[in-house]
């Protein structure tokens, strides 16, 4: 309704700001045409009378009344004629008998002393345009002819063709507003459609597409909205599945503890059974605690509150504290760590959380590994590339679809939490990380980080 209405006061509002223009430029037109018409006869009025000065007032005045009938805009426009002396005395008037003897403006005569005079007098009640003529020799004995021509006669012309226009007007306003009621319908509807789509995603009911495809604006919003809803769609779902995931990762080991506790409460563990039970609760206090550590690292990963520290450091350092820190993990497995000789290359970005980053990644290896487990790195252009091998069985076809979802856990598994926070840390460093399975055999992780500078 808002954009008809929108429409029709445009609509409106031109043809009202060209009845305007129209009206203003016909009025300047009309005193512009009858002015060139009376100066035309003044010149010609005054050398005839220059010409014939004896002649009386009556053959005078069937002179000028020739002279002052002029045709205009289809119109026939009768004027009229005075006759002043040279101090602005009316001496004859082919208006009203009573105007003779009277002076005209002394500013007019003024002008008219100059030789030619043009404006607007009022006679009486009337006003004229009036171009005067300064008369010379024994005809005027230094007096004027004065033409006159009625304004309120151009006024009536001048509104005779005003309202043919706007007569004119009214077929294409009629025309103009069926259109405007068309087109507003026409974008409306779609409006009403993602007006409904924006209410669904709002009560979180995905999946109804928008069935918009206007080939404008309004078809790449609807298009937009489409994909947000997908992307939306697919945010909901994944935030369902790892909160069903969560519960089942936290609920298992506090059902472990519940367990084990109650039994040493009750009296049904005793000796090395209460000592084994009580080093059951505690390892899985310990699994509790680390699942909750991830869960909130993650989630400070991806808010706005997590603020990541971008300095210079060195690749060879990462790395360094990377395998340290799952060096025991390794021995006790029985797993050979070998770390390769890095070149010398500079990132920028928060060292802290790069380590945490590598050190998922050098864990996730470590529990798939037989034997081996190798961490190389090589330059490439203004990046530099880090791949972790192991010589494990490698990914399955399963494990490479959803091996960076929350709590996906493959046969040896960890809290299914390491990847996704490796991935998230190193894609806010501008990097990527993919899997797949080497040549060789055996899962390799590369991550490709930008140089610093680059």
């Amino acid at each position: 309704m808002r954009i008809a209405l929108g429409y029709l006061a445009v609509i409106l509002l031109t043809g009202l700001l060209v009845a305007s223009s129209f009206w203003l430029l016909l009025s300047r037109h009309l005193e512009q045409a009858a002015r060139e018409n009376l100066q035309r006869d003044a010149q010609n009025l005054a050398g005839v009378m220059d010409e014939h000065p004896g002649e009386g007032s009556g053959q005078r005045g069937m002179m000028m009344h020739r002279f002052m009938t002029y045709h205009m805009l289809g119109r026939v426009i009768q004027g009229e004629y005075l006759l002043v002396n040279r101090r602005g005395v009316v001496l004859e008037s082919s208006i009203n008998d009573e105007f003779v003897g009277h002076a005209l403006d002394p500013e007019m005569v003024a002008e008219l002393a100059a030789g030619v005079y043009e404006g607007q007098v009022t006679m009486g009640r009337e006003r004229y345009v009036a171009v005067a003529r300064y008369l010379g020799g024994a005809a005027g004995q230094g007096g004027a002819v004065v033409l006159l021509t009625r304004v309120e006669s151009l006024e009536e012309i001048q509104r005779e063709l005003l309202a043919l226009l706007l007569a004119s007007l009214v077929l294409p306003v009629l025309v103009a507003l069926g259109i405007t009621v068309f087109l507003a319908r026409h974008i409306s509807r779609p409006l009403d459609l993602l007006k409904e789509k924006a209410q669904l995603v709002a009560r979180r009911n995905f999946g109804w597409r928008v069935p918009v495809d206007t080939g404008d604006e309004i078809g790449e919003l609807g298009r937009a909205i489409n994909a947000m809803d997908e992307q939306l769609a697919e945010y909901d779902r994944a935030q369902r599945q790892f909160f069903q995931n969560a519960s089942h990762e936290l609920k298992s080991p506090l059902m472990s503890i519940q367990g084990y506790a109650e039994g040493i409460r009750d009296g049904v563990f005793h000796g090395e059974e209460a000592e084994r039970a009580l080093e059951v609760i505690a390892r899985e206090t310990g699994r509790l605690k680390k699942l909750v550590e991830e869960l909130l690292y993650l989630g400070k990963l991806e808010s706005d509150s997590e603020v990541y520290k971008f300095e210079d450091i060195e690749l060879g350092e990462v790395l360094e504290q990377a395998a340290q820190a799952q060096q025991v993990v390794a021995l006790e497995r029985n797993i050979k760590l070998v770390m390769q000789n890095y070149p010398d290359v500079h990132l920028r970005g928060d060292g802290e959380k790069l380590v945490r980053a590598f050190v998922n990644l050098i864990a996730n290896a470590i529990r798939h590994a037989a034997s081996r487990v190798e961490v190389l790195a090589l330059e490439q252009g203004k990046a530099v590339q880090v791949t972790v091998l192991d010589d494990g069985p490698g990914f399955t076809g399963e494990d490479l679809r959803r091996l960076w979802e929350r709590f996906y856990k493959g046969p040896r598994g960890g809290s299914g939490l390491g990847l996704p926070i490796a991935r998230a840390i190193i894609e806010e460093h501008g990097g990527t990380v993919r899997a797949g399975n080497a040549r060789c055999g055996g899962a390799e992780l590369v991550v490709t980080l930008p140089r610093a500078g680059n």
